[in-house]
């Protein structure tokens, strides 16, 4: 018996293969299927194929995975980011990095004493300054406080 095949049969086996493989498709259209099946060597091939990778599937999903695959890719990693931060940080860097801050805070104190000393200087000028001032003063009677209420205001 020689069945002809059209491309409108192709497309229903190659978009019904769940259906199929799950027995979900009605009687005659499973008929009409296996029908097309003996008939179309491409679509057993499909078939086939489907079912082989299905199987495959069906296997994996079966099996257990490893407990302690978890935590072996954790430690994985964290060895990986470990090594990493080792190359990334030689060890010139950890002598380097103290000197530097040391360097950076002997400039700093280096500057702090040259701020202090201007400082210093201009506070001691303006004590001296003033000192003068009281001196010119004494010299010439011009008293300290002056009370403007009583100079304006003597009426008393």
């Amino acid at each position: 018996m020689e069945h002809i095949t059209s491309k409108l049969d192709c497309s229903f086996i190659r978009s019904n293969l769940f259906a199929y493989q799950e027995k979900q498709l009605p009687d005659s259209e499973y008929k009409e299927f296996e029908d097309h099946l003996d008939a179309c060597e491409e679509c057993t091939r499909i078939v086939s194929d489907f079912h082989s990778v299905t199987s495959v599937i069906n296997e994996k999903k079966s099996e257990e995975p490893n407990p302690f695959s978890r935590t072996r890719i954790l430690q994985r990693i964290e060895t990986q980011m470990e090594r990493e931060r080792e190359t990334s940080n030689p060890g010139f860097q950890k002598i380097l990095h103290p000197i530097s801050v040391s360097f950076l805070l002997l400039i700093a104190i280096i500057i702090g004493f040259s701020i202090i000393k201007q400082g210093g200087t201009r506070f001691s000028d303006n004590i001296n300054h003033q000192n003068e001032i009281q001196v010119m003063k004494s010299e010439l009677n011009i008293p300290d406080f002056i009370d403007e209420e009583n100079t304006f205001f003597d009426n008393n």
